[in-house]
Protein backbone atom coordinates (compact mmCIF):
# COMPACT_ATOMS: atom_id res chain seq x y z
CA UNK A 1 0.00 0.00 0.00
CA UNK A 2 1.11 3.61 -0.39
CA UNK A 3 2.55 5.71 2.41
CA UNK A 4 0.29 8.50 3.72
CA UNK A 5 2.85 11.09 2.55
CA UNK A 6 2.98 9.77 -1.01
CA UNK A 7 0.68 10.45 -3.95
CA UNK A 8 -0.70 7.45 -5.90
CA UNK A 9 -0.55 7.92 -9.68
CA UNK A 10 -4.04 7.71 -11.24
CA UNK A 11 -2.60 6.15 -14.43
CA UNK A 12 -0.23 3.45 -13.14
CA UNK A 13 -0.93 3.44 -9.37
CA UNK A 14 2.74 3.89 -8.39
CA UNK A 15 3.53 5.85 -5.20
CA UNK A 16 5.23 9.25 -5.73
CA UNK A 17 6.87 11.37 -3.04
CA UNK A 18 5.89 15.04 -3.48
CA UNK A 19 8.59 17.47 -4.52
CA UNK A 20 9.42 20.32 -2.15
CA UNK A 21 8.10 23.76 -3.14
CA UNK A 22 5.97 22.66 -6.08
CA UNK A 23 2.27 22.16 -6.67
CA UNK A 24 2.61 19.91 -9.73
CA UNK A 25 4.96 17.09 -10.62
CA UNK A 26 5.38 14.23 -13.06
CA UNK A 27 4.98 10.58 -12.05
CA UNK A 28 8.43 9.04 -11.66
CA UNK A 29 7.26 5.82 -13.34
CA UNK A 30 4.97 6.78 -16.24
CA UNK A 31 5.37 10.60 -16.52
CA UNK A 32 1.72 11.49 -15.92
CA UNK A 33 1.16 15.04 -14.61
CA UNK A 34 0.15 14.98 -10.95
CA UNK A 35 -1.26 17.74 -8.77
CA UNK A 36 0.08 17.66 -5.22
CA UNK A 37 -2.74 18.01 -2.64
CA UNK A 38 -2.55 21.01 -0.26
CA UNK A 39 -1.92 18.88 2.83
CA UNK A 40 1.16 17.28 1.20
CA UNK A 41 2.66 20.50 -0.23
CA UNK A 42 5.80 21.66 1.57
CA UNK A 43 7.85 24.81 1.29
CA UNK A 44 11.18 24.54 -0.45
CA UNK A 45 14.14 24.73 1.87
CA UNK A 46 16.85 27.04 0.60
CA UNK A 47 20.15 25.37 -0.13
CA UNK A 48 23.15 27.30 1.04
CA UNK A 49 26.39 26.51 -0.65
CA UNK A 50 29.49 27.71 1.06
CA UNK A 51 32.35 28.58 -1.20
CA UNK A 52 35.80 29.14 0.18
CA UNK A 53 36.90 32.74 0.12
CA UNK A 54 39.34 33.54 -2.63
CA UNK A 55 42.56 35.05 -1.39
CA UNK A 56 44.58 37.01 -3.91
CA UNK A 57 48.05 35.53 -4.32
CA UNK A 58 50.93 37.66 -3.12
CA UNK A 59 53.27 38.72 -5.88
CA UNK A 60 56.98 38.29 -5.19
CA UNK A 61 59.00 40.13 -7.86
CA UNK A 62 62.07 37.91 -7.55
CA UNK A 63 60.04 34.79 -8.21
CA UNK A 64 57.64 36.23 -10.82
CA UNK A 65 60.27 38.09 -12.89
CA UNK A 66 61.21 35.24 -15.30
CA UNK A 67 57.57 34.49 -16.02
CA UNK A 68 56.80 38.16 -16.60
CA UNK A 69 59.81 38.50 -18.91
CA UNK A 70 58.60 35.51 -20.94
CA UNK A 71 55.19 37.14 -21.32
CA UNK A 72 56.60 40.56 -22.27
CA UNK A 73 59.24 39.37 -24.73
CA UNK A 74 56.93 39.01 -27.80
CA UNK A 75 55.46 42.47 -27.16
CA UNK A 76 58.93 44.01 -26.89
CA UNK A 77 60.06 42.30 -30.10
CA UNK A 78 57.05 43.66 -31.99
CA UNK A 79 57.67 47.14 -30.61
CA UNK A 80 61.31 47.01 -31.72
CA UNK A 81 60.29 45.87 -35.22
CA UNK A 82 57.76 48.70 -35.51
CA UNK A 83 60.44 51.19 -34.45
CA UNK A 84 62.84 49.78 -37.08
CA UNK A 85 60.19 50.10 -39.82
CA UNK A 86 59.38 53.62 -38.72
CA UNK A 87 63.02 54.75 -38.86
CA UNK A 88 63.40 53.11 -42.28
CA UNK A 89 60.32 54.93 -43.60
CA UNK A 90 61.56 58.18 -42.03
CA UNK A 91 64.65 57.90 -44.20
CA UNK A 92 62.98 56.44 -47.31
CA UNK A 93 60.12 58.90 -47.88
CA UNK A 94 62.21 62.11 -47.91
CA UNK A 95 64.84 60.40 -50.05
CA UNK A 96 62.25 59.29 -52.62
CA UNK A 97 60.67 62.74 -52.70
CA UNK A 98 64.07 64.38 -53.17
CA UNK A 99 64.98 62.02 -56.03
CA UNK A 100 61.60 62.67 -57.64
CA UNK A 101 61.94 66.46 -57.45
CA UNK A 102 65.56 66.43 -58.67
CA UNK A 103 64.60 64.09 -61.54
CA UNK A 104 61.69 66.33 -62.53
CA UNK A 105 63.95 69.39 -62.55
CA UNK A 106 66.64 67.56 -64.60
CA UNK A 107 64.07 66.40 -67.13
CA UNK A 108 62.72 69.93 -67.48
CA UNK A 109 66.22 71.43 -67.86
CA UNK A 110 67.48 68.79 -70.29
CA UNK A 111 64.27 68.92 -72.29
CA UNK A 112 64.51 72.70 -72.60
CA UNK A 113 68.21 72.77 -73.63
CA UNK A 114 67.61 72.20 -77.37
CA UNK A 115 65.12 75.04 -77.43
CA UNK A 116 67.45 77.33 -75.46
CA UNK A 117 70.45 76.78 -77.75
CA UNK A 118 68.31 76.94 -80.87
CA UNK A 119 68.81 73.40 -82.07
CA UNK A 120 65.15 73.18 -83.13
CA UNK A 121 64.43 76.28 -85.22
Amino acid sequence: MTKPSSIPCPACGAPNDPEEGSTHMACTYCGTNLTIPKHLQTKATPKVERTPSKVAPVSIPEIDAPDLMRKVQPIAAKAFNLYAYWTWLRWLLPTCLTILVVGFILCAVLGALPFVFGIFK
